[in-house]
């Protein structure tokens, strides 16, 4: 059994729609875990490797109101003429850096290829690196760090290389 990426993004916007915090699904040489209460035992698998399998679903436990997360704004018109947008492929969470203690994959004015990753996307600790996806230059980043995005909104403009 293979998944794509689609397959796992929509698993996973499944549990979170219906508030379940674990997951696991086996089949073979095939597994997916999916832990968002932040108690697993196991270590988390580097970002490269985080790869589907699994069996059990808990439902989620609401013990207190929750917290509300930082919130992008959605941005479609690029700042000028010319530029390309660098959209989340799907709703979660964006982060700049791979972890808080290191430096952001790119900053305004930093040039890009076109398959440099230039963020993540987090859709319950599924980390998704997103690519520039045209070689150029950084000119505006939209989204806050740790603000939740949507699909198909623009996280970044790059000016293309000429």
């Amino acid at each position: 059994m293979v998944f794509s990426a689609k397959d796992v993004v929509e698993i996973l916007q499944t549990l979170d729609e219906f508030g379940y915090q674990r997951f696991r699904f086996e089949q073979g040489d095939v597994r997916l875990e999916v832990d968002a209460t932040g108690t697993s035992d196991a270590p988390p698998p580097a970002l490269a490797q985080r790869i589907p399998t699994a069996e059990t679903v808990e439902p989620a436990v609401a013990a207190e109101e929750p917290v509300a997360a930082p919130t992008a704004e959605m941005t479609t018109a690029p700042p000028r003429e010319g530029l390309v947008s660098v959209d989340s492929p799907m709703t979660g969470t964006f982060y700049r850096a791979s972890s808080p203690s290191t430096p952001p994959f790119v900053e305004v004015g930093n040039i890009v290829a076109a398959d440099d990753t230039v963020c993540l996307v987090d859709v319950m600790k599924l980390f998704n690196s997103i690519p520039a996806g045209v070689a150029g230059t950084v000119v505006d980043i939209c989204a806050e760090n740790e603000a939740q995005v949507k699909a198909g909104q623009p996280l970044m403009w790059i000016e293309p290389s000429s």
